[in-house]
């Protein structure tokens, strides 16, 4: 009897455990879905709030700011003469702009109030060298690059050949006219007597020369893109006749 009396008991106690273990399982469930619910609902204006109060709430986001417009330049030459340089453009004032030569930065300068800026003196190297610049705002964010400009240190005067006619040649013909004819080394204005002529794409010329009988001054003048000058100058005479 003491042996029955036990067993029973013993299940009506792991009933109640059940029942308990239960509850307490309910219960936890809530809990969770109460604290998940609280975690969407509430957490973006729990950031807010402290945000408000972080010292770091003013700062600017380099990542999303604005980048300023890239500078301009307003007279880059193709090629120049001189181994010093002046440059000048323009862009948003009060702004820094970093001039780059060759790859390195070599000058900074602000913007002025009216857009524009300059740069002076600035050194290039025989041959060929490379421009651009980049704009920075207060906070250090940069532009993208300029344009990036080319530009050929050349000081070598073009070499003039005059084929035709040559120095103190006697040319007879009926049409007042000397025709005059050669070539040159390198792209470059032509003038002949001081008029223009057309240079050909290889770089040879054929201009007619009005003339009067007796001594006749030839001169050839060209100028390169670097603006170096050679002249050629010689008298020829001219006989009106058959």
């Amino acid at each position: 009897m003491q042996q029955t009396a036990k067993f029973r008991l013993t299940r009506s106690e792991e009933k109640k455990l059940r029942q308990k273990l239960q509850k307490t399982l309910i219960i936890l469930i809530s809990l969770i879905v109460v604290l998940f619910s609280l975690v969407f609902f509430f957490a973006p204006k729990l950031g807010v709030f402290f945000g408000f109060f972080s010292k770091h709430r003013n700062d600017v986001d380099l990542a999303t700011a604005i980048k300023p417009s890239a500078p301009v330049f307003s007279n880059i030459p193709a090629a120049t003469k001189e181994e010093t340089l002046t440059v000048n453009g323009y862009a948003q004032p009060g702004l820094t702009v970093v001039l780059y030569v060759n790859g390195p930065e070599v000058d900074k300068t602000i913007v002025g109030a009216d857009g524009l800026f300059t740069f002076s003196n600035i050194k290039l190297i025989q041959s060929s060298n490379t421009v651009s610049a980049k704009v920075f705002d207060q906070t250090t964010v940069g532009s993208d690059s300029s344009n990036v400009y080319t530009i050929l240190v050349d000081n070598e005067k073009p070499k003039i050949t005059v084929e035709s006619p040559k120095k103190d040649e006697t040319v007879r013909n009926l049409d007042k006219r000397v025709v005059v004819k050669g070539k040159i080394n390198e792209k470059a204005s032509l003038k002949i007597n001081d008029k223009f002529a057309i240079l050909r794409p290889d770089l040879t010329f054929e201009f007619l020369l009005g003339a009067t009988e007796g001594s006749v001054e030839i001169k050839v003048e060209a100028t390169d893109e670097a603006g170096n000058v050679s002249t050629e100058k010689f008298f020829i005479n001219y006989v009106q006749g058959s």
